[in-house]
Formats: structure tokens, C-alpha cells, sequence
């Protein structure tokens, strides 16, 4: 092997678990978000201690993993997440963490939708740095699209399976309500028809009122709806919708920004230890290229 592949391989090898560490302890501005995060987590799980809340406390400890999983993933693939889409994703975890156990589900009713719009990018990234760990950083417009339209699919294949979780979640623990309920005024069927067939519907509009009846301890009690009650169907492809098409638009923008000069990329999406764009690391790997490459020549010539 001659040295200047062996120089190659000790730029783009993987540190030690220590080395790494360290590296990441001394980007005080990653430390601070993340351990600022994590107090957070730490003082609500308290919060929810002292008044009895104690539904959130394991939701507590599942959120403060994330910050783990983060450098885990960092340090398995082998990349450096750029403060854009760190930030980014904090704020995205921390905002689920807000909805679901501080109520700003009910406080701010579209912050469902847009937390799902968001899931896109969060996990469209996911994606692009899963198979750009596996093929390498992209060198052709073919070989981002490619990337990107892999991001696309691996975010929605999530989202569903995000979804199938809250369907199953509310089937089986009746204390959850995850896939939330819709009030309509209008709907459509085949059912309703008479006779029942696949070629006509039957067209209500204009409810003003539904009358459940129902038992409770033997006792038969009514409620009235202003409106007809939608169990969820109507939440979970807003869910679905809001995520592809937040990813689509996200996609095509990355896309074209990697073409015009990957302003855009480089602040989003993270870097291969040793590849030529991004934080610090990458910063510092062509610092050290551009110092090695006459003494490289000499040797090359020399050998």
C-alpha cells in the first residue's frame, strides 16, 4: 500500500469511541443544545413526579434517549450532523415532547400538522445519511436525486408506520386517543344507499347534529354532537399528506440546490467524516489536505 492511500484511510477512519467523545464534548455550541435538552427532560420528569402526571414520566426518559441516539447514529455512520438540521430536529422532538405531555396539542391545534409536515425533513435526512453512509457522498446530479428520492420514501415509510403505531396504540390502551377525532359536516356513501351497491352514493350535508346512545353501568345515557364524529380517518391522511408533501418540495429544493453550489445541503444534511463541504471536521480534513498534498507528489514521484 502506498502512502498516499494510507494517508486516505487515516483521514476517513472511523476514532475510537474516546477520541470521539472528546471531539463532540469540544463543540461547545452542539454541548450546550444538547445538554440544555436534556435538563429539560430531567426537570419534567420531576415536574410530572411532584403533581402525579406519571403517564409522561416514561415519555420523559424516551425523549432524553434521543440525545444518545444521536451521537450513536453520528458515531456509527461515521458523519457530523451540521448545526442547521441539529437545531432543527431539537426543536422538532421538543415540540412533540410539549404536545403531547404539556397539552399544546389543545392549546395549539395546528401544531399537529405542522409537527407532521416537519417529520418529512427530520426523516427525509434520515434517510439521505443512512444510504449516503452506504454509497458515499454523491458526485453527479443523478447520484443526489437518487439519494433524495430515497429520503422521500424512507421518511413516508415511517410516517406510516408512525401511524399504524397510533392505530394500534388506541386499539389497545383505551386511555389514548392518538389518532385524533374530526368534527364533519358532510359526508359521502355508498353504504346509505338503498339498495346497497358500488354505483351510487348517498350525499349528507349540512349535519348539524349526531345522537350517540350508548350504556354506561346498565344505565342507557344519550350525547349530542354538533356535527358527525370522524374516528381518526381524517387525522391520519392530513398526517400522511402534510408529510409527503412537505418531503416533495423538501427534495426537490436540495436537489437543486446541490446543482447550483449546496448552500442549502451543506447547512442541512450531514457530511462524511473526511467529505468536502460542512462543519468543523470537514473544515479541518481540507485544512490538512491542502498541507499534505505537495509532501504527497514528492512521494508519489519519488516511489
Amino acid at each position: 500500500m502506498t502512502k498516499v492511500k494510507e494517508k486516505k484511510l487515516r483521514k476517513s477512519a472511523r476514532p475510537t469511541v474516546k477520541e470521539y467523545v472528546k471531539e463532540r464534548i469540544k463543540d461547545i455550541p452542539l454541548t450546550i443544545m444538547m445538554g440544555a435538552f436534556v435538563a429539560f427532560c430531567i426537570a419534567s420528569i420531576i415536574y410530572f413526579i411532584c403533581i402525579g402526571q406519571y403517564r409522561d414520566i416514561p415519555i420523559g426518559f424516551a425523549y432524553m434517549a434521543i440525545v444518545f441516539v444521536f451521537y450513536l447514529a453520528e458515531y456509527t455512520l461515521n458523519v457530523r450532523a451540521p448545526y442547521g438540521y441539529t437545531i432543527f430536529m431539537l426543536l422538532f422532538v421538543l415540540f412533540c415532547f410539549l404536545g403531547a405531555s404539556y397539552n399544546f396539542y389543545g392549546m395549539i391545534p395546528p401544531l399537529d400538522d405542522i409537527l407532521h409536515a416537519a417529520w418529512g425533513i427530520v426523516f427525509s435526512v434520515v434517510g439521505i445519511i443512512l444510504i449516503k453512509s452506504l454509497t458515499g457522498a454523491p458526485t453527479t446530479s443523478k447520484g443526489v436525486i437518487a439519494q433524495v428520492l430515497f429520503g422521500l420514501g424512507f421518511a413516508m415509510f415511517l410516517s406510516v408506520l408512525w401511524e399504524i403505531y397510533e392505530f394500534s396504540g388506541d386499539n389497545l390502551i383505551h386511555s389514548m386517543d392518538m389518532q385524533q377525532d374530526t368534527i364533519v359536516k358532510h359526508f359521502h356513501s355508498f353504504f346509505l344507499h338503498d339498495p346497497y351497491d358500488n354505483l351510487h352514493t348517498v350525499e349528507i350535508d349540512g349535519i348539524t347534529k349526531t345522537v350517540i346512545t350508548y350504556m354506561e353501568n346498565g344505565v342507557e345515557k344519550t350525547l349530542e354532537i354538533d356535527g358527525y364524529l370522524d374516528l381518526g380517518l381524517l387525522d391520519t391522511m392530513y398526517d400522511l399528506i402534510f408529510c409527503f408533501a412537505t418531503t416533495v418540495v423538501f427534495s426537490i429544493i436540495l436537489a437543486i440546490d446541490w446543482c447550483k453550489g449546496k448552500y442549502f445541503y451543506r447547512f442541512i444534511i450531514p457530511a462524511l467524516v473526511g467529505e468536502k463541504y460542512g462543519g468543523a471536521t470537514a473544515a479541518k480534513t481540507e485544512e490538512v489536505e491542502e498541507q499534505t498534498e505537495p509532501e504527497t507528489e514528492t512521494q508519489e514521484i519519488t516511489e
